[in-house]
């Protein structure tokens, strides 16, 4: 009996995380996962799936989602965004990128999920449900960010090359990226998380 509660479970988990695979790879590769902010500044909802998986899956198939959110940005800037000003800090393929592309490609991204997880569990133990899934939504997309900036900036800060092809200093550009895109999917992740987390519980005890 053990055993047939465990696979159906297990088998839910798989079902939910297709799902949710589905839909990132959907926002990823589509105009659906971007909101238009300006001249070459994008924002982008890639990382919505992962944070609602967080909430919904186990952490083992909610980090495999983090995992699937930095394969398909690496395929994106690799591929599409390649020829973007941007590339260098996501794809070794790009002309200023190397290997440590790789590790702000994919690191942040396998990270959000624990993140938000981690945030959500703490709050939800004294706040409203609502209210702790939209903070812990919009402080692990917060995080995220400042993962991505962070390395950006460690890695790439002192690359002339890098600096020179984005024609101004890389502080103002890390403070004019983060000012604008990080803000407004911060902003998006925490409205979408308080207000699926209800209809989620109604599907899944959290």
């Amino acid at each position: 009996m053990e055993y047939v509660k465990y696979k159906r479970k297990s088998n839910i988990n798989i079902l939910i995380l297709t799902i949710f695979v589905t839909i990132e790879i959907i926002f990823c590769f589509t105009p659906l996962g971007s909101i238009p902010l300006g001249p070459g500044i994008v924002a982008t909802l890639a990382h919505i799936p992962v944070i609602i998986s967080a909430f919904l899956l186990e952490k083992k198939y909610s980090l495999i989602m983090g995992g699937i959110m930095g394969l398909c940005s690496f395929i994106w800037w690799s591929t599409i965004g390649l020829a973007n000003p941007t590339s260098f800090a996501f794809t070794p393929l790009s002309e200023f990128g190397n290997f440590f592309s790789i590790i702000i490609c994919f690191l942040p991204r396998f990270l959000l999920p624990l993140f938000t997880s981690i945030i959500f569990n703490l709050l939800k133990r004294k706040l409203n449900i609502s209210f702790s899934a939209g903070a812990a939504a919009a402080f692990a997309a917060f995080l995220h960010s400042v993962m991505v900036l962070g390395l950006i900036y460690l890695f790439f800060s002192k690359n002339s090359n890098v600096s020179e092809s984005l024609g101004k200093s890389f502080v103002n550009f890390i403070i004019a990226w983060a000012g604008i895109n990080s803000i407004i999917e911060i902003l998006i992740a925490g409205i979408i998380g308080m207000s699926v987390i209800v209809p989620l519980k109604s599907l899944k005890k959290i």
